[in-house]
């Protein structure tokens, strides 16, 4: 096994595939224990690195802001300072888990003397493999992309580790929590996030909110609606169509989920942040799928559960439907069933199929 010393991580978005990455760096600190690893993030992302236990050093970067200034002398003071900061640690290996021609030119310009990455088939856009010297083939069947995180990560001499991830709550983040979970008099509950990056991914707030009363009435479990900046309409429509009681609605920072989520009996979401934040944590979870493969992008134990409809269509990937996003037209009784299944097995079986 190569001996590393000093390791780039290039994983700049989104939430959810940051996440995915974790176990990967993982496998990497415990392969290389003594190595600097460091992590080149979008700014508006590098909060979620700071819970992660072992990252030497995180290096934002603002390719949004870099891209609307570079004709200005700002833009590329944004974009050659952390260039700069990472050409100065003469960093043995680059390890690009994006696959895009920016992450891979990143890798590039990170002056590493191997540049690791994916293979042609695997990328996201396929000129970037021409800038790694190594790169991982494409396997012989589908696989969920936290297992090719793990492969990828073995070409630089890593081995499988395991899939929960160490991440840390702050005490702040931790005593908010504590006294919503108190202020609610909340101890046996299920976590509900409408929510998602691409409006194609979300399952109807009216659906949510049939599913919260079929809980809270037939399981005796109360529900908590979570959402994010933006998403405060969504818990307004899902009350619309819940009968008494109705859910509780925490509008909380991302990182806040942690604590919460170890909290939680379950959670229902669809594939977006908060539902690979809670496999990574080992929470149990529900999934509903719709544009994008249960296979690659689904719960990661092989005891959660997904409702998936399997269309001429699915799977497409598409950030809009030119339909009615059939797709995610999945029935109450279809998610409440997975509910009732999820809650019936014991906890975490690892690792993923």
């Amino acid at each position: 096994m190569t001996d590393f010393r000093k390791l780039l991580i290039v994983r700049l978005s989104s939430l959810g595939d940051i996440i995915h990455t974790l176990p990967a760096y993982q496998s990497l600190r415990t392969a290389f224990p003594e190595a600097r690893i460091d992590w080149l993030v979008e700014r508006k992302l590098a909060f979620l690195l700071g819970a992660v236990d072992g990252i030497d050093e995180i290096l934002p970067i603002d390719t949004h802001a870099m891209r609307k200034n570079l004709a200005r002398p700002e833009g590329w003071q944004m974009f050659w300072e952390p260039i700069r900061a990472a050409r100065a640690r003469r960093y043995d290996v680059a390890i690009d888990f994006q696959g895009l021609l920016k992450t891979a030119f990143l890798s590039l310009l990170s002056g590493a003397t191997t540049r690791i990455g994916f293979s042609r088939p695997l990328v996201r856009e396929r000129p970037a493999h021409w800038l790694y010297h190594r790169t991982l083939a494409e396997p012989g069947s589908p696989m969920h992309v936290v297992r090719l995180n793990l492969l990828l990560a073995g070409e630089a001499g890593a081995r499988s580790g395991e899939l929960r991830v160490r991440l840390t709550a702050s005490d702040e983040d931790t005593r908010a929590i504590e006294s919503l979970l108190h202020r609610e008099q909340l101890s046996e509950f299920v976590v509900l996030n409408p929510g998602g990056g691409w409006p194609t991914k979300r399952w109807k707030p009216a659906s949510y909110g049939s599913l919260a009363s079929r809980i809270e009435k037939e399981l005796q479990l109360k529900t908590i609606v979570v959402t994010g900046p933006g998403e405060e309409l969504l818990y307004q429509q899902i009350t619309e169509t819940c009968t008494e009681p109705l859910p509780a609605h925490f509008h909380v920072p991302f990182l806040q989920l942690i604590p919460l989520l170890r909290s939680a009996r379950l959670l229902v979401a669809g594939d977006t942040g908060p539902l690979h934040l809670a496999c990574a944590l080992g929470a149990p979870v529900v999934g509903i799928m719709g544009p994008t493969s249960p296979v690659r992008n689904g719960p990661w134990s092989e005891i959660d559960e997904v409702v998936v409809h399997h269309l001429p269509c699915s799977f497409c990937n598409g950030r809009s439907c030119p339909t009615a996003n059939e797709c995610m037209d999945i029935s109450v009784e279809e998610v409440f069933a997975a509910v009732v299944r999820r809650l019936q097995r014991t906890k975490q079986a690892w690792p993923l199929p």
